[in-house]
């Protein structure tokens, strides 16, 4: 009932936001003819991503100045202890949204704050085509559940892939990896490289198994996409834990504590024993300067879906209903989703969401930790198709911490697949209930 009685004073807060915009606009709109008045606009962005800003500001902010000199920006995040549903109660909305697909339902519907870019895509002939159809369906499906055209636009992505160190694989004579591998190809390999060797535990993979596995390569979903409860205690999800967890059991490992995201990576860049680490191409920009024997592939797939990436998890440009400079955002978004600025992007180490192949192709040219590198490997396996979207009148609850948890205690021995994937069913169940009691 809390959460209704806020969701209809937001309606409120922002159904005055927009009589007070169209009052300006039929001001605007009376100007002499032939002059395009533009009043100096601040754009306020809200993000959970704490590094977004100082990449926005380095990498797109003057660009955007130079195209539109009246336009400036302003930063927002939960970082700052605002939440998105409280700075627009206070009357000072963001205007756009950047995050993943997750927040249109966690944040955005939820409080109301969703806006359908539909009237302004045709308004500018913004061409819906150049996007990647694998990017632009995530999106559309969701927005679809919910009876709207699209709630945000794709502007940038993570491409998983394999890495691995050739130091590791030169010391004991194993021909490196390649484009195409299945995960039991990759198991063939790291069962030779897990080893102990002069003082040294050497481990075969490591992996970022919470993106592998909120973006499995079956299109697995956590919960029953027409139900009101979990679906994990299938075939599909026994087969992705069953694969990956493996790679911890090696006889020849080291005792196995809890691992995490960050023990995984640091095996591989820091403590440099990791013979291969399967994760996003965005990890490269945090590898050190001097770890440079190093290069990628494309990742392994599952026996069940041959050439098959994983999930792909673009952020998104949400705009918010309640604000007050739509137009003005939707042309940021536009431009940053120009051949021009993707281009820069994939330049710089970042996947574009168009499917111009040149841009692809273009990936990592100016960024020097990629130079040299097998940067094809990002676009040898096809995406997986995106699954439809959860229906919206269901219940929506947090996975990743009993996921993670769950997984844990299977690489470490205490449950096997089956229990931990019915102790999880149970857990995210007992949730869905909770939260239907709210």
């Amino acid at each position: 009932m809390r959460r209704k009685a806020g969701a209809a004073v937001l309606s409120a807060v922002i159904a005055a936001t927009m009589i007070s915009a169209c009052s300006k606009q039929e001001a605007a709109n009376n100007a002499p003819a032939g002059e395009e008045q533009h009043e100096p606009v601040t754009l306020k962005f809200y993000t959970g991503d704490k590094d977004y800003e100082q990449k926005f500001r380095t990498e797109v902010e003057a660009k955007v100045k130079e195209k539109y000199p009246y336009i400036s920006f302003e930063f927002q995040g939960a970082d700052q202890g605002k939440e998105i549903q409280d700075l627009v109660l206070a009357g000072d909305s963001p205007d756009i949204y950047y995050q993943g697909i997750s927040a249109l339902n966690e944040k955005l519907v939820k409080f109301n704050l969703q806006y359908d870019l539909t009237d302004l895509i045709k308004q500018s002939n913004f061409d819906l085509d150049r996007i990647d159809p694998a990017y632009l369906d995530i999106i559309k499906n969701a927005s679809a559940s919910y009876g709207a055209g699209l709630y945000g636009l794709p502007v940038n992505t993570f491409t998983p892939v394999l890495y691995y160190n050739k130091d590791i694989f030169d010391k004991f004579g194993i021909a490196y990896p390649k484009d195409g591998m299945t995960w039991d190809d990759a198991y063939a390999l790291a069962e030779k490289l897990t080893r102990y060797e002069d003082g040294v535990q050497y481990r075969g993979m490591t992996m970022n198994f919470i993106y592998l596995l909120d973006n499995n390569q079956l299109g697995a979903p956590y919960l029953h996409l027409s139900e009101d409860r979990s679906d994990v205690n299938t075939d599909a999800w026994k087969s992705i834990f069953t694969t990956l967890t493996r790679f911890y059991r090696f006889p020849m490992n080291a005792p196995m504590d809890e691992r995490s995201r960050v023990k995984e990576v640091a095996s591989f860049v820091k403590d440099r024993v990791s013979a291969m680490h399967a994760d996003v191409t965005a990890a490269a920009e945090s590898f050190p300067d001097d770890f440079t024997n190093w290069d990628m592939v494309s990742l392994p797939t599952m026996k069940e879906a041959p050439g098959t990436n994983a999930q792909i998890n673009p952020r998104f440009y949400y705009l918010i209903s309640a604000s007050k400079h739509k137009e003005e955002a939707f042309k940021v978004l536009q431009f940053v989703l120009s051949d021009e600025m993707q281009m820069q992007a994939s330049k710089s180490g970042k996947a574009t969401v168009l499917k111009n192949p040149a841009i692809q192709q273009a990936f990592g040219q100016d960024f020097s930790m990629l130079k040299g590198k097998h940067t094809e490997a990002l676009y040898v396996n096809k995406p997986v198709k995106a699954q439809p979207a959860r229906d919206s009148k269901l219940v929506t609850v947090p996975v990743t911490t009993p996921l993670n948890k769950e997984f844990n205690n299977v690489l470490t021995g205490k449950k096997d697949v089956n229990t931990a994937l019915r102790d999880l069913e149970e857990t995210l169940n007992k949730a869905i209930l909770a939260e239907q009691k709210k």
